[in-house]
């Protein structure tokens, strides 16, 4: 054989290791479409499961208008969320009722999987759903409330006599109330919406408050050089045994980022309650090689009890 013969076995094994190897760039790279498939809000419980809604389909209804429902698909549609028939349900639901559709029924809800190998999953959802009666807002009302008249609770709702009774603005005014109280003492705060229809498709909203005991600022603790120390304890604002402010601890680490170290957060800052008294500890942990930053108290909750503790 010459010296500038080809040997046709060795061309066919260069040529299969070289298909071989474009095959696995191809898998590698199909992979990697997957694993970093785009998602506009991700809901997953696991980064590593769910679906990606690519269509929504709404069968059903009989007074929305195309705009409504343009608005229901596109807070679906491109957004990730575990591959749970009844947990799509439920968002669905809360979406007509972010609407006002407050006894909207979702009949059925399928899911249609065109590609059940990618991760997250592409899918298709069509939905049956009976949207009811557009309800309004008729009262707000509040029970258990000591510390604070209906007309303060009422106040930093969103939501008022006339207005449409949309779930995420009663969510929204369920986390104000709790802002108020927390700021005012009241961390073991906790309430039961109610509602009840009329026959005019408004709604009355009674929320049933348990407040718990007010707490009290207790002993501060701050874990650093003696000098550092001194200034950051001048800057704390709650005296001991002053109504405590469960939002002070944040304010306090933003108005203070000059004398803290970097990439301090107020979750280095530890809250102890102790339910005996209804006073709270803090412990402010700069140091984290000093010997009582080991301590590690934990947060001693207490029962929820009813009336205004002082």
């Amino acid at each position: 054989m010459s010296q500038n013969s080809v040997n046709p076995a060795l061309v066919r094994r260069h040529t299969l290791q070289r298909n071989r190897s474009f095959i696995t760039i191809a898998a590698c790279t199909l992979l990697t479409t997957f694993l970093h498939a785009d998602c506009a809000h991700d809901h997953r419980s696991s980064k590593n499961s769910g679906l990606l809604i690519t269509d929504f389909t709404i069968s059903g209804t009989q007074t929305l208008t195309s705009a409504a429902l343009a608005r229901i698909k596109d807070k679906l549609i491109g957004s990730c969320f575990n591959e749970d028939s009844d947990e799509l349900e439920e968002r669905v639901r809360a979406l007509f009722q972010d609407e006002g559709y407050f006894g909207v029924v979702v009949n059925s809800l399928h899911i249609k999987l065109s590609d059940p190998l990618a991760l997250p999953k592409p899918a298709m959802l069509e939905a049956d759903v009976l949207e009811g009666q557009r309800c309004k807002v008729a009262e707000i009302k509040f029970t258990g409330n000591h510390a604070f008249s209906a007309a303060k609770l009422r106040s930093v709702f969103p939501l008022k006599r006339g207005d449409l009774f949309q779930r995420d603005k009663i969510a929204g005014g369920l986390e104000s109330i709790r802002k108020v109280y927390a700021s005012n003492g009241y961390i073991d705060l906790s309430f039961v919406p109610q509602t009840h229809s009329l026959s005019d498709a408004t709604i009355v909203l009674t929320v049933a408050i348990t407040e718990g005991p007010r707490y009290r600022m207790g002993k501060l603790e701050i874990l650093a050089k003696k000098d550092l120390a001194d200034r950051l304890g001048g800057e704390w604002q709650l005296a001991e045994g002053a109504v405590f402010d469960f939002a002070y601890t944040e304010k306090y680490v933003d108005s203070n980022r000059s004398l803290l170290p970097r990439g301090f957060t107020a979750e280095s800052v530890q809250l102890v309650r102790d339910c005996r008294d209804s006073s709270v500890e803090v412990r402010v942990l700069i140091e984290a090689t000093d010997v009582l930053s080991q301590r590690k108290p934990k947060d001693v909750e207490c029962e929820p009890q009813s009336g205004n503790s002082e």
